[in-house]
């Protein structure tokens, strides 16, 4: 049985990582070094070895006085980057390379990383009805102490990706928790400051499934306390796929940009393809728009592919919340259309997709889906227990409807498009 990563040696190795092997699945793509800047070489290897789209394999060496942002995709942030500094404070402020060390192959992505003749200790893994079944505080705090510093995950929820254990031969009647096998799963806990989240999150996701858009497998603990996720960036066989956000994509800080500059990056990365991709994105804007998600920014949209060299789709919809309802958010979106950070009426809404490419109806059949979703998800977690000990669904159903029915008309479509 491996040793859990809390035991593991960090002494040594806290201050002393320059280099580190840059794997992808075909193998070793270059070396990243920290001299006075980042410095990313690499080896003799084929443009399928690509590390990002935004990095094709050449004889150059790619230098910059900031971490790439490929490589500082997964970055923690907020909650789990207190406590990887909490527990390391003794050492001192952990290093870009020392956080890619220890995340290893936990990055979201294809991108794995490791230090010749050192490897991180991994924990056994965990059985998924016990996540869901478990009381969540106790169980959440044995998570974080377990995986916490091997966790390559963004964002500043309280989460951390988990192993799972091999599922054990199952009768042919199961119960739902114990649905399709999977690698790790992304599990994210309820916060001091944004009651309900694990709930609330459930809820949304639930919309875009019922929608019919793709989303990862995704479950609710029996205490409605903590919402796991699969990973979307796996095949069913547990392949690594690539992943990269839109900030890695466009350039740009998580809050800074558009959705059209997000149409133009997708347009450039799909090529051909642009057109159902443009679909795909329309609905997870709406989707957004209608939920009063107002997190949706650049690092919660990227795309997925297999080989960097052939197509490239957007990726499932994940990490939607309707942040409308906490009232120490602003209650505006995380990025512009067009212009503005006021969400949009429908009419407008409709706009952007014919920006997009899409026909009008085309537009308006995706809104109806959602409000339709909306209605269907809702009323049925009316019965949930989970949802009955206080007003988390009244309140979100107050958000979402405040703005009334969809009142489509004959919006003025823009001149021009995204290019």
């Amino acid at each position: 049985m491996n040793t859990p990563a809390s035991t593991f040696d960090i002494e040594k190795l806290f201050d002393k990582i320059r280099q580190l092997d840059v794997h992808t699945p075909q193998g070793i793509a270059g070396l990243l070094a920290k001299e006075s800047t980042f410095v990313f070489n690499y080896g003799d290897v084929e443009p399928s070895a690509a590390v990002s789209l935004t990095m094709p394999v050449r004889r150059k060496s790619y230098s910059s006085g900031a971490l790439m942002s490929v490589f500082a995709m997964n970055r923690p942030e907020g909650y789990l980057r207190y406590i990887i500094e909490e527990r390391l404070a003794r050492f001192g402020t952990p290093s870009d390379m020392f956080l890619l060390f220890l995340a290893g192959r936990n990055q979201i992505g294809r991108l794995t990383y490791a230090l010749r003749g050192e490897a991180v200790p991994e924990g056994e893994g965990e059985q998924l009805d016990e996540l869901l079944s478990s009381p969540s505080g106790q169980l959440f705090e044995r998570l974080v102490s377990k995986y916490a510093l091997g966790s390559g995950i963004s964002g500043v929820q309280p989460k951390t990706v988990v192993p799972l254990l091999p599922a054990a031969a199952e009768p042919a009647a199961v119960d739902s928790h114990a649905a399709l096998p999977l690698k790790t799963v992304i599990v994210k806990a309820e916060g001091d400051d944004y009651p309900g989240i694990a709930r609330n999150e459930f809820l949304c996701m639930s919309v875009a499934r019922e929608a019919g858009f793709e989303v990862p497998d995704f479950w609710l603990s029996d205490d409605g306390l903590l919402f796991v996720m699969a990973r979307f960036d796996r095949t069913p066989d547990g392949a690594a796929l690539g992943f990269e956000d839109m900030s890695v994509l466009t350039g740009n800080e998580k809050y800074r940009g558009s959705y059209e500059m997000i149409a133009r990056a997708v347009e450039v990365y799909t090529g051909a393809d642009f057109r159902a991709q443009a679909t795909r994105l329309f609905e997870r804007v709406a989707l957004s728009c209608f939920l009063r998600d107002g997190d949706a920014h650049m690092k919660n949209i990227g795309l997925l592919y297999s080989d960097p060299t052939g197509p490239r789709r957007l990726s499932p919809i994940y990490d939607v919340v309707c942040t409308g309802i906490y009232p120490s958010l602003d209650g505006r979106m995380a990025l512009n259309l067009n212009k503005s950070k006021v969400f949009p009426v429908p009419e407008q809404l409709v706009a952007y997709g014919e920006r997009l490419g899409l026909k009008r109806g085309e537009a308006e059949a995706v809104l109806l889906r959602i409000d339709t979703a909306f209605d269907a998800v809702a009323d049925h977690l009316a019965a949930d227990e989970r949802y009955r000990a206080d007003d988390l669904l009244s309140r979100i159903r107050g958000e979402v409807r405040r703005t009334g029915p969809l009142p489509f008309t004959n919006p003025r479509r823009p001149a021009g498009g995204f290019r």
